[in-house]
C-alpha cells in the first residue's frame, strides 16, 4: 500500500499545489471581530475557501461558527483520526522579494506567507487522504482534517470547539517539524508592573537582570533544566507602558519537569518594592509515553518513508498540541529547515510538499490499519 499512496500523491502533485497556492493567495491574517466572524472576516474568507476546496475534491465538509471548519471522510463512527492546523498567519514582517499574498513559485519552491506556518501543510494532509480514497481504501473509522483560525493569537478556536465535540481517538498536527514530536515544553507568559512614577525600579531591574545578560534564565533564577528538554529558556522580553503602569513581560518555555508554581515563586523574589508579578498565561507541556500506539506508528511511518531515523524529539515550540488532546506534532519542517515560518519569504519546497503528502498518507493508513490490533 505504501508504494500505491507513494505513486498516488505524485499524480496528484500538480492539482495539490495549484491548491496551495490559492489557499496562500489569501490573506488571513486576523482582524476586528465583527458580529459572526469571532476573528475577523479574513480567516473567515479563507476558511470558507478551504471548505470550499475540500468539498470538490468529494469531502464531507463543514463550517462550526467561522472557527473550525472540518473535511471529513470514512464511515460515521463516534472515534475519529484527526489531522488538526490552521489557516490564520501571522503578519507580514521584515521586506519580501515577493507579495506575501500572491503564492509565487520560483526554482521549485513556493514562497508566500503560510505556506509552511500552516496553510502548505493542511493541504499536504487534506490530499493524503484524498489519495486513500481514490485508492478505493475501505475506511474503518472516520477521518477529520480540521481547519482551526486562531492558533496564532490565543488557540481559542479549539478550546472552544471542543468544549462539545469530542476529542480525536488519535492523529497530529503539521506544524512542527520531523521525526514525531512526543512531547512540547510549556509556555509561560509572565507580567512585571509597577507605576510610572516608580520607573527608576523599572530600570534598577533590568539593569540587574535582562540588560547585557547572556543568559536571562539564570539571571533571572529561572535556570532549570532536565534530560530530556535541556534548559528553560526565557525570551521575548518586551517593554510595555499603559496607562499610569510599565513593566516588562516575558515569555518562558519550560521543561515538563519544572513547577510552574516553584517558576513563579523564583521570580516573585526579584520583584522591587513597588512591582508586582502576575502570569498572564500558560500552555502545560504536552508530554506522551514515546512507547504510546501513535507515537511508534509515526516513527515507522517516517522511517518507511525516509529511510532514516525517526526516533520521537521533543521541542520548544508550542502547536494545537497543547488544546487538542490526544494529538502529537508531526511534520512538516524537514531536518536542517528552521527559521521560515515566522519570516520574510516564508518558503516551502515543492519537493518537500510531495514528500509531506507521502509521510501522512501513509500516517493515514498505518493508524487505521493498526486499530484492530492496538
Amino acid at each position: 500500500m505504501k508504494d500505491r499512496i507513494v505513486k498516488r500523491v505524485g499524480e496528484l502533485l500538480p492539482e495539490l499545489v495549484e491548491d496551495i497556492k490559492r489557499i496562500c493567495g489569501m490573506d488571513s491574517r486576523q482582524d476586528a471581530a465583527v458580529p459572526g466572524h469571532p476573528f475577523g472576516e479574513r480567516v473567515t474568507d479563507c476558511l470558507n475557501k478551504a471548505l470550499e476546496i475540500a468539498k470538490g475534491l468529494g469531502f464531507e465538509t463543514e463550517n462550526v461558527g467561522n472557527q473550525i471548519g472540518i473535511a471529513s471522510w470514512g464511515p460515521d463512527t463516534e472515534d475519529y483520526i484527526a489531522c488538526v492546523g490552521h489557516l490564520d498567519v501571522v503578519d507580514v514582517n521584515g521586506v519580501w522579494k515577493t507579495d506575501p499574498f500572491v503564492c509565487t513559485e520560483k526554482d521549485g519552491v513556493l514562497y508566500a506567507r503560510g505556506v509552511l506556518d500552516n496553510k502548505g501543510p493542511m493541504f499536504c494532509c487534506m490530499y493524503a487522504l484524498k489519495a486513500l480514497v481514490d485508492l478505493g481504501y475501505d475506511f474503518p473509522i472516520k477521518v477529520k482534517i480540521i481547519f482551526g483560525t486562531n492558533e496564532e493569537t490565543g488557540m481559542e478556536d479549539m478550546k472552544w470547539y471542543f468544549q462539545n465535540h469530542k476529542y480525536p481517538l488519535m492523529g497530529w498536527t503539521p506544524d512542527c517539524k520531523y521525526p514525531v514530536i512526543y512531547a512540547e515544553r510549556g509556555r509561560a507568559a509572565f507580567r512585571f508592573c509597577l507605576p510610572k512614577a516608580e520607573f527608576g525600579e523599572l530600570a534598577e531591574f533590568l539593569n540587574g537582570f535582562v540588560l547585557n545578560q547572556n543568559d536571562l534564565s539564570s539571571s533571572l533564577g529561572v535556570d532549570y533544566a532536565d534530560e530530556e528538554f535541556g534548559k528553560n529558556q526565557v525570551r521575548k522580553v518586551e517593554l510595555f507602558e499603559e496607562g499610569d503602569t510599565c513593566g516588562l513581560t516575558l515569555v518562558s518555555s519550560y521543561p515538563a519537569s519544572y513547577s510552574l508554581d516553584t517558576m513563579r515563586e523564583a521570580l516573585q523574589k526579584l520583584c522591587t518594592p513597588h512591582m508586582t508579578l502576575t502570569l498572564d498565561s500558560n500552555l502545560e507541556p504536552v508530554f506522551f509515553d514515546k512507547n504510546t500506539y501513535l507515537v511508534k506508528t509515526l516513527e515507522q511511518v517516517y522511517e518507511e518513508i525516509m529511510q532514516e531515523d525517526g526516533s520521537a524529539v521533543t521541542t520548544t515550540g508550542g502547536s494545537y498540541a497543547k488544546v487538542v488532546k490526544n494529538i502529537v506534532p508531526f511534520g512538516p519542517s524537514f531536518k536542517g529547515q528552521k527559521g521560515i515560518g515566522h519570516m520574510p519569504d516564508e518558503w516551502m519546497r515543492i519537493c518537500d510538499i510531495e514528500k509531506n503528502a507521502q509521510i501522512y498518507g501513509y500516517a493515514f493508513y498505518k493508524l487505521m490499519e493498526g486499530l484492530g490490533s492496538k
